[in-house]
């Protein structure tokens, strides 16, 4: 019993000790990069391809891939060093489990579907057909994997065993978002171009007043959602929604924009444009009613595409062109610097490994709602905490990390002025 017990404590010392080493990894690579940079930007990948879409997964798996028009690439996540390269047509991925990534690869042809990839042995199997898939996302609070395609909308529990969603029969899905139980799918056609649902996909409904073709959309922490209208036209441009997408203002007019994207680490908006030489060209940060253009530095400023890695001490954007992938982990530095908060949240211990003490400090009355929010990496809440204030606003709240898997974790508190936020990670 005395040999049982000793070969248990060992194996959850060497489990965390390799999921802290992981942790370091990511917080090194993060600093050696944002070093190195200088308010410029630096290739990520081969600089000879078409990118289309770069994808992270959750921390500390270690790997990313790149989408580009003549094939796809497994990196080392955070080294930026290319793994293997495989022919395949891929536009987005997902990942499965510690060793699978699914993706979606399609050209219009026999060939088109869902495909799992073991990063371990490289070996690449095929799941499920069909034609000129656009996405592959999980729905994290419902557990279901989706992927979007030319004539509907195929969902999986498993990311194995796929089935149509009979609502979407016939309609060319090309992207989607989610906020808790909130699911908005964009799809291309030539009257209704959103559905939503509020019940987490059981139900689903048309979006009632839509400025038109939403192509590529980001959604913040706190829900507000926004969406890039395309087109050449007198809508296009940056529109968001208050109500999940039912329906929209505009925020800017402008052609030939790409893509938006959300910094959950300073709250930021990024939006991009495929257009080099006119007047809005490359990546600006939008903050309204103006935007402050990103620039210098970048190689190219025909974007695609743009992701943000989110990471424990700062963010990196990643842009992807016609010539290759740039990162840039630098241009939110100084960003808040001297901004002086009159309130803050504090976590003790920080690493957790069960539980932990929050320490708020309030000042000032909170804007809509009594909670702290818990978020993981990619900005979705995992829990809530909810407090009622006291005359000073100043108290600690016991918190139980609860099922909660290891990795990099934010706590949220939105003021009447400002938004306080503190990362933590969890053994």
């Amino acid at each position: 019993m005395q040999q049982e017990q000793t070969n248990s404590c060992l194996i959850n010392i060497n489990q965390t000790y390799s999921i802290m080493k992981k942790l370091i990894l990511i917080l090194v690579s993060f600093l050696v990069i944002s070093q190195s940079f200088s308010y410029t930007w630096q290739s990520y990948g081969p600089d000879t391809i078409q990118a289309i879409n770069v994808c992270f997964f959750e921390p500390p798996f270690e790997y990313s891939i790149i989408c580009s028009t003549n094939g796809m690439y497994l990196m080392d996540g955070y080294q930026g060093e290319v793994l293997e390269y495989f022919s395949y047509p891929a536009k987005d991925a997902a990942q499965l489990n510690n060793d699978t990534i699914l993706f979606v690869a399609g050209d219009g042809s026999y060939s088109d579907g869902i495909y799992s990839l073991n990063v371990q042995s490289y070996q690449v199997e095929v799941i499920h057909y069909c034609i000129n898939p656009n996405f592959i996302k999980y729905y994290e609070p419902g557990g279901i994997f989706y992927v979007g395609y030319e004539t509907g909308l195929l969902l999986s529990e498993d990311g194995l065993t796929w089935s149509e969603e009979p609502y979407f029969a016939g309609k060319n899905c090309i992207g989607m978002e989610y906020y808790s139980e909130h699911i908005i799918i964009n799809v291309s056609a030539d009257v209704t171009h959103l559905y939503l649902s509020d019940d987490s996909g059981a139900s689903w409904f048309e979006g009632s007043n839509n400025p038109g073709w939403i192509t590529n959309m980001a959604i913040k922490y706190y829900g507000k959602l926004y969406g890039i209208f395309p087109d050449n036209s007198y809508s296009s441009g940056l529109w968001s929604s208050t109500n999940y997408g039912d329906s929209w203002v505009n925020e800017f007019y402008s052609t030939n924009m790409t893509d938006v994207a959300y910094v959950m680490n300073y709250d930021k908006i990024l939006v991009c444009w495929n257009s080099a030489g006119e007047k809005d060209e490359g990546i600006a940060i939008y903050e309204s009613p103006g935007f402050t253009f990103i620039n210098d530095g970048l190689p190219d400023t025909d974007i695609n595409r743009i992701k943000v890695l989110d990471l424990f001490g700062g963010s990196i954007i990643y842009a992807c062109t016609n010539n290759g992938v740039y990162s840039c982990g630098d241009y939110f530095v100084g960003i808040n610097e001297h901004t002086t908060h009159s309130g803050s949240v504090d976590v003790f211990p920080n690493p957790v490994n069960s539980h932990t003490t929050i320490m708020v400090n309030l000042p000032e009355p909170i804007n809509f709602d009594n909670s702290i929010k818990i978020l993981n990496i990619n900005g979705e809440i995992v829990d809530e905490i909810k407090f009622e204030n006291n005359s000073f606003n100043e108290f600690e709240i016991n918190w139980n990390k609860g099922n909660l898997p290891a990795g990099v974790y934010f706590l949220v508190i939105k003021t009447g002025k400002e938004i306080l936020t503190e990362k933590f990670v969890i053994l």
